[in-house]
């Protein structure tokens, strides 16, 4: 073997090397875009979950006490739609 295909053999392995380093960051990177994406998603969701909750107690509240319609207002940014968490 000569020194020129010494230095090509161990300059094709180092490029290798690197590709596959790139890919693999490439896989974590776009892993960890879809996990933040699914934990907004998530906190959007318990959002709306607590205001639904609340809103549920004070129908029951009302109607508990005996309370004439109309029933009380939805919690303020219960029904907003967000098409940035993609709730709707």
């Amino acid at each position: 073997m000569t020194e020129g295909e010494v230095v090509a053999l161990i300059s094709g392995a180092f490029a290798t090397v690197a590709a596959v380093i790139a890919a693999w960051q490439a896989v974590l990177a776009r892993r960890e875009n879809r996990v933040g994406a699914i934990e907004a998603r998530l906190f959007g969701l318990e959002r709306e979950n607590r205001l639904m909750w609340l809103w549920c107690r004070q129908l029951v509240d009302h109607i508990y006490r005996g309370n004439p319609p109309p029933p009380p207002p939805a919690p303020t940014g219960l029904f907003d739609t967000d098409e940035k968490e993609g709730n709707r």
